[in-house]
């Protein structure tokens, strides 16, 4: 089902003039909200609605980047429906009918005055059987691992040694309807603070640069759900390197009690921006980044 056709925004897009990370999820939230009115919760993303639907789990990954103004559309299937969660799929096209990005979302049917989740209900099933599918083999993960992330606390974070990156506090337009921050939102706070990430990147990734790093593929799961005004610090680590390869893990932790919102693992590597090609480091580069993995990140 098409669920959002809009188009890629400048204010969205980087400064290397590609749409940021955190704006993907910025369109797949609209075709969450489109998928799951149309299968009868015409209701759930009104302002004091009982009831709603939120993310627990997403991955992203990138395949051609959004340029200003690109023209683009998602549609929306469902590849597992349980009795009171689902797993969405969104295929976001560029206008010539190739793949932009795959997102999958892991999905809550909440009540609000508890925040727990609920049974869908009877007409959601018969809406959304004929939207049902597996998951094709093009929109599976290419380089994630495998892992549920159960989320480490403080201290054991600091024990492993993770680099801070990012720090801050959670602001009223991060928050969506269920009262927590938004998915896009804390995709944001990694997009944002990543340049402090030195230990995974010996190279160098500043503004300028003929070959600098580029996200392929990222998971994030939440722990527990941040509110407006919660503070947060961003730890991050190298998990392993190999070939043009580098994966990186984030948490996102709260100061204070040391309880973690939420885990990032992502695949990245490092892009010729004049031949449009991901680029082997060097011998030494790979030496250096061996030195610094930090096992079990993804707890």
């Amino acid at each position: 089902m098409e669920t959002w056709r809009g188009e890629a925004g400048n204010w969205e897009c980087d400064e290397l003039g590609h749409l940021n990370m955190r704006h993907y999820m910025t369109k797949a939230q609209q075709a969450r909200q489109m998928f799951i009115m149309q299968m009868g919760l015409v209701h759930a993303f009104e302002k004091g609605t009982p009831s709603t639907v939120r993310v627990r789990e997403f991955r992203v990954r990138y395949i051609r980047e959004a340029m200003p103004g690109a023209p683009l559309h998602i549609e929306t299937a469902i590849t597992r429906l349980g009795k009171k969660d689902m797993t969405l799929l969104h295929v976001m096209y560029h206008s010539d009918g190739s793949r932009a990005a795959i997102i999958q979302e892991q999905l809550e049917h909440l009540y609000l005055p508890t925040h727990q989740s609920f049974p869908w209900p009877k007409r959601l099933f018969a809406a959304a059987k004929p939207h049902v599918m597996e998951i094709p083999d093009y929109a599976k993960s290419k380089g994630l691992p495998e892992t549920k992330m159960t989320g480490a606390n403080l201290d054991t974070i600091e024990n492993w040694g993770c680099q801070i990156i990012g720090r801050g506090v959670f602001q009223n337009w991060e928050i969506g309807n269920s009262g927590t921050v938004c998915a896009q939102h804390m995709l944001g706070r990694v997009s944002g603070s990543i340049r402090h990430f030195k230990d995974a990147w010996p190279e160098g990734i500043e503004p300028g640069m003929k070959v600098i790093g580029v996200l392929l593929e990222i998971q994030h799961r939440y722990h527990t759900f941040p509110k407006s005004g919660d503070p947060f610090v961003l730890y991050s680590g190298l998990l392993d390197a190999e070939g043009k390869i580098r994966r990186l893990v984030h948490h996102i932790v709260n100061p204070i009690t040391g309880r973690p919102y939420g885990s990032f693992i992502a695949v990245n590597a490092l892009i010729d921006l004049e031949k449009r090609r991901l680029a082997m480091p060097s011998p030494e580069t790979l030496e250096i980044l061996q030195s610094r993995i930090i096992p079990n990140l993804h707890a």
